[in-house]
């Protein structure tokens, strides 16, 4: 995998680091797109990560700007496992909040 970055200038809003981004390149009839939030351009496409931490690289060509819907599930989602992980973090420290 190559690291080169792409110029900024060129990018669309959407391929801007932090950016919500749908990768429609796996999307099926009975499957829906990936929804991922941008890390980098590089030279061989867009490296996106999921609300898990899954990360791959996506073709500037398969992608699109998220919509408000999908943009709000990837924060709630992003939001679930940060409780998950504060509640499991205080079972492990013996919090009795948890």
């Amino acid at each position: 995998m190559s690291t080169a970055k792409a110029p900024r200038a060129q990018l669309p809003a959407c391929l801007v680091q932090g950016a919500n981004t749908v990768d429609e390149a796996p999307a099926l009839p009975h499957e829906p797109a990936w929804v991922g939030k941008v890390l980098q351009v590089v030279a061989s496409g867009v490296q996106l990560v999921t609300p898990t931490g899954y990360a791959w690289i996506a073709a500037p060509g398969d992608l699109r700007p998220a919509g408000d819907d999908e943009r709000a599930a990837y924060d709630a989602q992003v939001r679930g496992f940060w409780r998950e992980r504060a509640r499991l973090y205080r079972q492990l420290v013996g919090d009795s909040r948890s």
